[in-house]
């Protein structure tokens, strides 16, 4: 068969999925496992705990350290446990890693690291009720 310019066409067979295509074996992943139910006795046992982890208790500090208190930050109270590294004002630590290791994934906020370039503004709640920012760009 030709077209009308005279060239060949290939026979449609050509053009049709191979039959050995077909035939390969596809390697699928894995069924999961069946998901059982609770029927024991244990079932309103562990309703009460979630299968999650929570976030580790928080404890916020409530004093001022004595290094800080000779700072411009002496109205601010840390964390005694972290670790400071960059000398005491500005303000820049990070948490020891084995208080991080014991907490899990989740950091509660008395370990969450500090980046400063200077002091941290002392504002009374007051102060601030009225206040209005925008976020642009």
């Amino acid at each position: 068969m030709e077209n009308k310019a005279g060239v060949p066409i290939p026979p449609a067979s050509k053009h049709q999925p191979q039959p050995y295509a077909a035939s390969k074996e596809i390697q699928l992943p894995p069924t999961p496992p069946e998901t059982e139910a609770d029927s024991d006795s244990n079932s309103t046992a562990s309703s009460s705990e979630p299968d999650f982890v929570l976030p580790p208790p928080t404890n916020p500090p409530t004093q001022t350290l004595e290094v800080d208190k000779k700072t411009p930050d002496a109205h601010v109270p840390r964390d005694s446990r972290l670790i400071r590294l960059t000398g005491v004002h500005p303000f820049n630590v990070e948490a020891p890693l084995t208080d991080l290791f014991n907490e899990g994934f989740l950091t509660s906020p008395e370990l969450f690291y500090v980046r400063n370039h200077g002091a941290v503004p002392e504002v009374q709640d007051s102060e601030c009720l009225d206040w209005e920012f925008s976020v642009e760009g």
